[in-house]
């Protein structure tokens, strides 16, 4: 059955391309001019710019089984969204990074295998998109990659100052590498799927396979504009959740697709083509100065 899933969805897949993600080392001294949000004030570590070693991705396989459910934190949106300032769904310009440039860091704690495959999925941004990933060398909003113990999470959108990409062990599956591109996803501004306002169209959502705790992870947006209406309902989103997220019994799914032939939904893999249209939309093209999701 795990052959047919990955079949299936790589109709959806964007390839991932071998080119490297190249950039200057980050030159730590510079932290100094910014001690009150030093990373060092977390025994955070700066380590080398993310590198990709085609030879060696997709050498393992992981089940899925294997994602953290149990690690994500109750607090946050979604289950894997920190939302800051009283937002509902709203993307702002002042959100959206400007250039399409973001700033990082990433932790020395990260093996060399899991840097290839942290450097893969950031890889396959560059590859279809505007967007780009640079080290950070002195600039005040930037993003820090890093396990933070409470599994797979993100910022959404540029917040200001510094902000987290939590990627956790269990998060980073060389077979699975589409639970990094969700939360670069959430990074970049976007939200879940099937979050949609609509989404109750397109699937139906069994809470009573859920733990009481973590029933507010499927609560629908609350925001809707016209803007939402040019993307068609996603189900091979990168950002949708799989059937059986969150469930009580694993067996039995949670979200049940209600359109189509084709049952399977989500993708762990990489983008979807929408997915791509919306990023490219947003960064590469968009005159628009909100994004509703």
């Amino acid at each position: 059955m795990q052959g047919v899933v990955w079949k299936v969805l790589a109709v959806w897949m964007v390839v991932f391309n071998v080119v490297s993600v190249t950039a200057k080392s980050i030159d730590l001294t510079l932290e100094e001019e910014y001690t009150e949000y030093s990373d060092q004030d977390d025994d955070f570590v700066i380590g080398e710019p993310l590198k990709k070693n085609a030879n060696q991705f997709c050498l393992e396989f992981e089940s899925e089984d294997f994602i953290p459910w149990d690690k994500q934190d109750p607090g946050l949106f979604g289950g894997d969204m920190k939302l800051s300032g009283g937002k509902t769904g709203i993307v702002s310009l002042k959100e959206r990074w400007p250039d399409a440039l973001i700033p990082y860091t990433i932790s020395a704690s990260y093996t060399p295998r899991q840097r290839e495959i942290i450097g893969s999925a950031i890889n396959a941004l560059h590859n279809n998109t505007c967007i780009r990933f640079v080290p950070r060398a002195k600039e005040t909003n930037y993003v820090r990659i890093k396990k933070t113990g409470g599994g797979c999470w993100s910022d959404v959108g540029m917040i200001g100052l510094r902000q987290t990409l939590s990627l956790d062990d269990r998060c980073i599956l060389a077979s699975i590498p589409g639970l990094i591109v969700h939360e670069l996803m959430h990074t970049l501004g976007f939200y879940h799927e099937h979050q949609r306002p609509d989404r109750d169209e397109f699937v139906s959502i069994d809470l009573n396979n859920v733990e009481p705790k973590n029933r507010g992870y499927f609560q629908k947006m609350s925001e809707w504009d016209f803007l939402t209406r040019k993307f068609s309902y996603d189900y091979g989103s990168v950002t949708h959740y799989p059937s059986n997220a969150f469930a009580k019994n694993s067996k039995k799914p949670v979200i049940l697709k209600l359109k189509g032939n084709n049952p399977y939904i989500a993708n762990r893999k990489a983008f979807s083509p929408v997915d791509v249209e919306k990023l490219n939309d947003w960064y590469c093209n968009s005159t628009d100065d909100y994004l509703y999701f």
